[in-house]
């Protein structure tokens, strides 16, 4: 049994004084005072924050391994991730080759079982239904249009599959945004060229998400003299869409944040790493890689970048720089910032049964933080681990 004592709870709404116990993994007791037994294990927070653990539903890898990698390298990159404070996450594909996403799927199934430092919450597929006019760092070669391919087989080859990216504007992108919702799981645009007609009714047709909000997406242009809203203002304005949001400052400014925020608020707004297999690991500035989809990219400035600079590759995010940057520099309440890593997104996959807040029967998540969201104590279920330094 372990129990909390001297910490700030950082609750769905505010942040209060309490004690919280933990036994066989779950939360059981949130009180002013907890009596401890003598065979119990008392944590001091030194009135440090008790936060429940981030959740994590867009990363493609980390600590130098892919979610593309089988399934060692998805224990390795989900637990390098455990270490920055991400306790439950949704390791993310690349657009590929149907036969090798399932190939993927095998190896995130397998993941799932083979680690108890981190919840595998499923798999979120990015693409391969995209546009390839807003490919980004997803492999042109890869990308497949949904009229001309067997997607139902790919739908129905696991029920762990919680999220696909697709773009609705393409041959069949609608009737795929109604069968990805049919099969339960969410339908986000992504990638995607659609305008801002489109986009509404794109989310009349299964689809309820935005995948990286203001990256690979249409937002507000000029076509001649006129101006055209995109799927940026569609999501903005739709109050039961939710959007994904990378805040690294590196894929939006601090006042596209607040934006974001303002609009959509913290239901409806959720952190996403991105993050590439150089996440949560070591790297320096001019750093060159190569992705599991064989495109080169570099390290410059915080981000990654595709090799010839033309666009941004992917985040080397880890979530508790995500909230860090929400709280320091955006200004947001820490109760939201934290609210938009934990249980907005476990709402998203439908985890938050579960998952995602501080609350007696859930699972205990938990992380101790300073006020510069600098970790200390790291819990899975209740089994502590060593944050990252």
């Amino acid at each position: 049994m372990l129990i909390f004592k001297n910490v700030q709870v950082i609750g769905e709404t505010e942040i209060f004084r309490a004690e919280v116990a933990v036994k066989n993994g779950k939360i059981t007791e949130i009180a002013e005072r907890i009596d401890a037994p003598a065979t119990a294990e008392v944590i001091d927070g030194n009135g440090q924050y008790l936060s429940p653990g981030f959740i994590d539903l867009h990363v493609h890898g980390g600590g130098g391994y892919s979610a593309m990698g089988g399934k060692d390298a998805v224990v390795n990159m989900c637990e390098a991730h455990a270490k920055y404070g991400t306790t439950s996450i949704l390791p993310t594909t690349l657009a590929a080759p149907i036969a090798q996403l399932k190939t993927a799927i095998d190896g995130i199934r397998a993941a799932q079982s083979a680690t108890d430092k981190v919840h595998i919450l499923g798999v979120h597929l990015e693409g391969p239904f995209l546009s390839p006019k807003m490919c980004g760092a997803q492999s042109p070669e890869n990308i497949l249009v949904p009229a001309e391919h067997d997607y139902a087989d790919l739908l129905s080859y696991w029920d762990g599959i919680k999220i696909v990216g697709a773009a609705p504007e393409t041959d069949g992108g609608l009737a795929l945004g109604k069968a990805i919702r049919a099969h339960g799981a969410v339908a986000s645009v992504a990638h995607s060229t659609a305008d801002y007609d489109m986009a509404q009714t794109a989310f009349q047709n299964g689809y309820s998400d935005v995948t990286h909000l203001y990256n690979a997406c249409t937002s507000c242009h000029k076509v001649g003299v006129f101006r055209h809203a995109g799927t940026v203002e569609a999501a903005l304005c739709n109050d039961k869409v939710t959007t994904q949001v990378i805040a690294d400052l590196r894929h939006q400014p601090a006042g596209v944040l607040k934006l974001i925020y303002k609009c959509k608020g913290a239901d409806k707004m959720y952190l996403i790493t991105d993050g590439l297999e150089y996440a949560a690991m070591d790297i320096h500035e001019g750093e060159e890689f190569t992705q599991e989809n064989g495109m080169s990219v570099v390290y410059e400035d915080g981000v990654m970048l595709l090799s010839d600079r033309s666009c941004l590759a992917g985040s080397v995010a880890t979530c508790d720089k995500l909230v860090r940057n929400m709280y320091k520099t955006v200004g947001v309440p820490l109760a939201d910032c934290v609210k938009m890593a934990s249980l907005t997104p476990a709402r998203v996959v439908g985890a938050d049964t579960h998952v995602g807040k501080i609350a007696v029967g859930y699972d205990a998540d938990l992380l101790l933080f300073d006020d510069n969201i600098t970790l200390s104590a790291v819990f899975v279920a209740g089994h502590r681990i060593t944050p990252k330094p």
